[in-house]
């Protein structure tokens, strides 16, 4: 593929990408609509245009722009999103669920807190338009979730859990992170201004904390992984646990007394324990990558 941007500063790149992300948007719909000509496709199923245009944005408005300014910007795109195959994958995977079993608990404490967050007063016109958002977007995922044929939970995996999974990561951790580590030269804040503009988009208030953290948490293993296959594999670990969950647990009673949790002092010590857990885990292995990567370039492979 030519390189058609191969002059473009890092901040010109960022807002190829918006700008690609918005036509995508656009090509999106028109791909929704030629696909709802099909008798396949039912458009007036509610649930098969969720799908639809969930597929077809994910696609068309999240991979393909990142794919496409990458590869316009760099003669070796696949060495650059950092999608490659190596022979210490399974200490990276093993990392990752670790990362990812240790984080939970904090990560559901910030989603009970953030739920019950009340903006002031003179802010009641903005919370009520923030409410209406988010009873949309859960009875969007209630809808996607609804139902309990062994093909529905396949698709949801496939569609809310993998696609997902990789189409974003491969917009925000391997072109918008690396983008904007370009430009400022400093990973932690690439992380941050990633996850925090990953939260922005989602247009959830109601769920912006877990999200940040949850982005923050995919930018760190991404940034220390060198390997976009490790992000990916925590943010499908992510929703396809939520998918799973619901699927065979949702009408039991432990399963509702958890969506009822409140904020206790307990909830609190086990936030607490979670969080410093997880930093702790992404301290060791900093140590033990960046010890074996400066003796790698000295020597031979990465073995971390």
């Amino acid at each position: 593929m030519r390189l058609l941007l191969t002059n473009a500063s890092p901040g010109f790149k960022i807002a190829y990408l918006f700008i690609f992300l918005l036509i995508g948007l656009f090509v999106a719909g028109v791909v929704s609509n030629l696909l709802f000509l099909i008798p396949l496709f039912n458009s007036d199923s509610v649930l098969v245009s969720v799908y639809v245009n969930t597929v077809t944005q994910s696609v068309f408005a999240i991979a393909i722009p990142a794919i496409l300014i990458v590869a316009w910007t760099n003669s070796k795109p696949l060495q650059y999103l950092k999608i490659q195959n190596e022979k210490s994958i399974s200490k990276k995977i093993v990392f990752t669920v670790l990362v990812f079993i240790f984080s939970y608990i904090f990560a559901s404490f910030l989603s009970v807190w953030n739920e019950g967050i009340i903006l002031p007063e003179w802010l009641s016109e903005v919370e009520k338009v923030m409410r209406t958002m988010e009873d949309a977007a859960l009875e969007t995922t209630s809808l996607l979730l609804s139902g309990k044929t062994v093909g529905s939970l396949i698709l949801n995996i496939a569609v809310i859990a993998a696609l997902a999974s990789i189409s974003e990561e491969l917009f925000f951790r391997g072109a918008m992170q690396q983008f904007i580590q370009e430009k400022f030269k400093n990973g932690h804040l690439s992380v941050w201004l990633t996850a925090l503009i990953f939260s922005i988009v989602h247009f959830q208030f109601y769920g912006f904390f877990p999200r940040l953290f949850l982005g923050a948490v995919l930018g760190y293993l991404f940034l220390y992984t060198r390997n976009l296959w490790i992000p990916i594999l925590l943010h499908f670990l992510n929703n396809a646990t939520v998918i799973i969950v619901d699927f065979f647990w949702s009408d039991t009673d432990w399963y509702n007394r958890i969506e009822g949790v409140t904020i206790s002092y307990t909830f609190i010590l086990l936030a607490l324990v979670s969080i410093l857990a997880t930093i702790f885990l992404f301290v060791i292995y900093n140590k033990r990558a960046s010890k074996n990567y400066n003796y790698d370039t000295d020597s031979t492979d990465i073995n971390i």
